[in-house]
């Protein structure tokens, strides 16, 4: 499951090294898109390297959101004395499915960065 806060920091991080050429182009999108993961809500989740923004993938589409609710429920249940957030409940997944799925939301983010570039 994705950790926001860690994110956050690579991807800044990764901008950086860009930016003081200690990686190329290529090495950068590459991380970029490693960053891409489930969260908790059942949504895939990326940080805007340019935006500086939180992007929910709703299905189809990658759109602005917030992803504080996540974190707030993570919190809440730390504070609870439950400290399984990083354990959700296991649910039956089809492999084909999910590779398919991950190949598909992979080249949206190719495709949102890209057009973002231009």
């Amino acid at each position: 499951m994705i950790d926001f806060t860690e994110v956050q920091t690579s991807v800044r991080e990764l901008k950086r090294q860009l930016e003081t050429d200690k990686i190329d182009e290529q090495s950068f999108e590459d991380r970029l898109l490693e960053m891409v993961d489930l969260a908790e809500d059942g949504y895939y989740w990326m940080f805007g390297h340019k935006s500086e923004r939180w992007f929910r993938h709703d299905g189809q589409k990658w759109v602005p959101d917030e992803p504080s609710e996540i974190i707030s429920m993570r919190s809440q249940t730390v504070v609870a004395g439950r400290n399984d957030a990083s354990k959700p409940e296991e649910l039956p997944v089809n492999s084909a499915w999910f590779i398919v799925s991950l190949g598909l939301i992979t080249a949206i983010g190719v495709i949102v960065y890209i057009s973002s570039v231009n």
